[in-house]
């Protein structure tokens, strides 16, 4: 494996010793990718440092951007999504916790201790039928414009619906567990809200994710096609299919999965408002899976970290440098020094 120099957004890293070595870092990285990297890293050094037995030595080289790169440890792989002349196929990437696992610095977000505990302050007072029963989005119309322009088109201003670009206003992420429904985005690939909006005990609703993060795996969706509200979700679609091959029913589900156009967005809110059993049941079994189950918590992140180290240690393969090379990479910082001023020393 060599990824240094190999595009903006790859940050290689060494474990020796149950110990985090830096060896490459981009220069000069914009404001949002620079609280990605120093995030990322430390989940990793956290995961090290509570191990309670070594972990193996092996070389990273972890993808902060939101487009996973090459053989790379990274937030998102494609389900379904196509690539395009930018974006070659990506079949080796693996997935690692997003960056806001640690901290988001946002005054809209925060720490992940913060998020869940200010969504548990909501929950805790509120009952879902208590809940406002409008569907909820908040997000920039420009990313997916296509997409979130149409969301826009089809519920602003309506009576069931709460959706509107940020430019309208954002909202802290607990606010969203106010309402009965939220809807979930993709952006340029997938967005990093998933996790908090799966924290409420709300009724998550979104086209079928084309992108996969490391938890995406739990969702069981009910299609909205199959609560006989019509619509066009093309699960019999290659990619759809592929990505999403089982067809739960309302009473397993833990998410609605709608038309990419949002056609049938409007007739999904009614009949979940008509079947109030079949909407809360569908609403607790996401908070009860994701919160209840530990799948948000420190606990499982550094879990997760752990088993992903051993799983790429066991396939990485490390190609040999030339002299020029191996010199660059005779470089490298204990993380304690490089995330003082993030830089190789």
């Amino acid at each position: 494996m060599r990824q240094t120099g190999d595009g903006a957004g790859i940050l290689e890293a060494r474990i020796k010793d149950n110990q985090l070595y830096i060896l490459h870092s981009e220069k000069n990285l914009p404001p949002e990718l620079l609280d990605s990297q120093t995030a990322t890293l430390h989940q990793l050094h956290r995961a090290l440092l509570t191990s309670p037995s070594p972990l193996p030595n092996t070389t990273l080289a972890l993808s902060i951007t939101d487009h996973p790169m090459g053989a790379s440890v990274a937030y998102s792989r494609p389900a379904y999504a196509l690539p395009n002349a930018n974006h070659p196929p990506i079949t080796r990437a693996f997935l690692m916790p997003h960056f806001s696992f640690w901290a988001w610095p946002s005054p809209l977000i925060g720490s992940m201790a913060r998020a869940a505990a200010a969504v548990e302050a909501i929950e805790a007072g509120m009952g879902f039928a208590e809940k406002d029963p409008r569907v909820v989005w908040r997000g920039t119309v420009g990313y997916r414009a296509k997409l979130r322009e149409e969301l826009v088109r089809v519920a602003g201003g309506r009576a069931w619906a709460d959706v509107e670009g940020m430019e309208g206003g954002g909202m802290a992420v607990e606010g969203f567990c106010r309402y009965k429904y939220v809807i979930y985005t993709e952006g340029v690939t997938y967005s990093g809200r998933l996790q908090f909006l799966q924290m409420c005990r709300s009724v998550l609703i979104a086209p079928p994710f084309a992108w996969l993060q490391h938890t995406t795996h739990l969702v069981r969706p009910v299609f909205a096609v199959d609560l006989g509200v019509g619509g066009r979700v093309p699960v019999e679609d290659g990619g759809v299919k592929e990505a999403w091959p089982t067809r739960y029913a309302p009473e397993e589900a833990n998410a609605v999965f709608v038309s990419s156009d949002w056609s049938d967005l409007e007739a999904t809110i009614r009949w979940l408002e008509e079947h109030p059993e079949v909407a809360e049941g569908i609403a607790t079994r996401q908070r009860e899976l994701f919160v209840g189950g530990g799948y948000f918590s420190p606990a499982a992140e550094t879990c997760y970290w752990r088993a992903l180290i051993r799983g790429w240690s066991s396939v990485v393969t490390e190609a040999p440098l030339a002299g020029d090379e191996q010199q660059a990479v005779g470089k490298e910082t204990r993380w304690e020094e490089f995330a003082l001023g993030n830089r190789i020393v």
